[in-house]
């Protein structure tokens, strides 16, 4: 109901009276005025004038569930949202709701994260109220063989996001990071729920530094607005990222992965260069040749042999000269 009143508010040219409201909605008149309370204690500025109505005045920065659906117009991606001042982790809460079968879209995010968390038991700063982070749940009709494309997809779209709202380009290290200027902005991490032939659900989760400031963040990260100094609407950029998910989601389902692995490759900050990437059976260093069909990374050791990774830490060595 919070969404509808918004909705109502923001759609209004000038004041909306309580009773205009209450009839249109069909709640009384103090439900209505129970509600504006409720939406300014979240940070909306409501103005309430006798005899005129309410006028909304400003919109609170923060990642609530009725301003990330506004105006989104997805089919299935972020149609059921939750959203919260703060959690341990958006992960852990979207695996819980998966186990309840929650719908494929769903969306958890948080303002900040006590305990967020990236690849291989890494924690990520959740500095509260400037980035985004969220947890996605998935589920696709593929075997958990067929899995790790949707990490190198959610990486396309959320550059195809940053680009639309703010003009910035991004590089993707592969596999499963971010880069501006040589600088991590976001991270993404995925998780599944799955049987030997079947994926039950996909939980992806996307750290994305907004308007975090520089002194919260390590020296080898950066954010949106250190970029383009200038703070950045969170809400528009998370908009951006579901309609652009929903539609590289779409793509993979179809067995159109080759449209991402191009964009990985046109925008890659792993291929040719020297590297070294470390996994359960232990390293390997070489020069990144390519990403494969399946999203693993080819690299050809010094030896001329070429191995294929398909996940891993990796870092980025200097060129021999």
């Amino acid at each position: 109901m919070q969404g509808r009143i918004i909705q109502f508010l923001k759609q209004a040219d000038g004041y909306v009276s309580g009773e205009e409201m209450s009839d249109d909605l069909h709640i009384s008149r103090a439900a209505v005025w129970k509600y504006i309370d409720q939406l300014r204690q979240d940070g909306y500025d409501i103005l309430a004038v006798p005899h005129l109505g309410y006028k909304l005045q400003s919109l609170p920065d923060k990642m609530l569930a009725h301003e990330i659906q506004f105006g989104l117009s997805t089919k299935f991606m972020g149609q059921k949202v939750y959203s919260f001042d703060s959690l341990a982790s958006t992960m852990d809460e979207a695996f819980r709701l998966g186990m309840e079968g929650a719908p494929e879209g769903t969306v958890i995010c948080a303002e900040g994260q006590t305990k967020g968390r990236g690849r291989l038991g890494r924690s990520w700063l959740s500095p509260r109220g400037k980035g985004i982070y969220c947890s996605l749940i998935l589920r696709p009709k593929l075997l958990p063989t067929q899995m790790p494309p949707l990490t190198l997809m959610t990486a396309v779209a959320l550059a195809e996001a940053m680009r639309q709202t703010t003009s910035l380009q991004s590089v993707i290290k592969w596999p499963n990071d971010l880069l501006i200027h040589s600088r991590k902005v976001a991270g993404i991490l995925t998780e599944l729920r799955a049987e030997v032939d079947q994926v039950k659900f996909v939980v992806i989760g996307v750290g994305l530094n907004v308007n975090t400031n520089s002194h919260q963040l390590l020296d080898t990260a950066t954010s949106l607005k250190i970029e383009t100094k200038k703070t950045i609407n969170r809400i528009e950029v998370f908009q951006a990222f579901l309609r652009s998910m929903e539609i590289w989601y779409g793509k993979v389902l179809k067995g159109q992965f080759d449209s991402v692995l191009d964009y990985c490759r046109q925008h890659s900050a792993t291929i040719k260069k020297h590297v070294r990437i470390h996994d359960a059976t232990g390293d390997a260093q070489g020069q990144a040749l390519d990403i494969d069909h399946d999203g693993g990374l080819l690299i050809r050791q010094a030896s001329g042999v070429i191995v294929k990774k398909m996940a891993g830490d990796v870092m980025t060595l200097r060129d021999k000269s």
